[in-house]
């Protein structure tokens, strides 16, 4: 579904003297344009799809992070796309114990790239880029990084360096690109016999659709998707953070 707002505004008035009471949701697969000359006004808007245009999105500072991620899963070397899917992102504090000041969902397209929006961030302020995603291992950027003029862009593809504790799998060489591990599928921050047991027993029963223990994004859980998680369980690999 694609939303064109063009020529008007969409407003949620504000119910308190704080941000956040207003709420606007735009769910997965929903495309929003934003044409010169409109806006979307509210205390807090989560935009799960894709976001366009030369419009604006107020409501309290809005604070823009272009990311570029890959699923290691999720990610065909031979066509370099990647399977779209929904991540999302922590900002933490660049001190112990890291508490969250922000987090945004958004949908990463097949380059890995995507955009997300906060609205508790501070310009100047120095965070952690926390990745969450729904059969893949929580990685963190490789420093602390900060908004300036709103915004923020950072790669997470090109080098192992650019994760924390180098907490990433080589997915391509050419060109060469790096992305998070997959595997983690009941989310305990390693990757291990439960995640294998898991997606053997999912693919055992022959499970379609959109479920944690497919893996590569296919839509099926089968021995493909044992393939991956036996093999990062077989590394032990196992989210590494400050």
């Amino acid at each position: 579904m694609k939303i064109i707002i063009c020529f008007m505004s969409i407003v949620i008035a504000f119910t308190s003297t704080s941000f956040g009471q207003s709420v606007m949701n735009f769910q997965n697969g929903t495309a929003v344009e934003v044409q010169a000359g409109a806006d979307i006004c509210a205390d807090q808007i989560n935009i799960n799809g894709t976001f366009s245009g030369s419009g604006t999105i107020c409501g309290g500072p809005v604070y823009l992070l272009n990311l570029t991620l890959i699923i290691q899963g999720f990610y065909n070397s031979s066509l370099d796309v990647m399977v779209p899917d929904t991540l999302t992102v922590y900002l933490r504090n660049s001190f112990f114990p890291f508490a969250i000041a922000d987090s945004a969902k958004s949908m990463l397209n097949f380059t890995g790239s995507g955009s997300f929006l906060f609205f508790n961030a501070i310009n100047g302020t120095n965070y952690y880029l926390v990745t969450k995603h729904r059969n893949s291992l929580e990685t963190w950027s490789s420093s602390t990084q900060l908004f300036a003029g709103n915004s923020l862009t950072y790669d997470f593809t090109p080098a192992v360096t650019q994760a924390f504790g180098n907490n990433m799998k080589q997915v391509d060489f050419s060109p060469v690109r790096f992305g998070i591990y997959s595997g983690d599928v009941n989310q305990d921050g390693i990757v291990d016999a439960s995640d294998i047991s898991l997606v053997d027993n999912d693919a055992l029963n022959a499970l379609s659709g959109y479920e944690p223990s497919d893996l590569n994004g296919d839509d099926f859980v089968d021995a493909s998707d044992l393939e991956i998680v036996d093999n990062n369980a077989f590394n032990a690999v196992s989210v590494i953070s400050p």
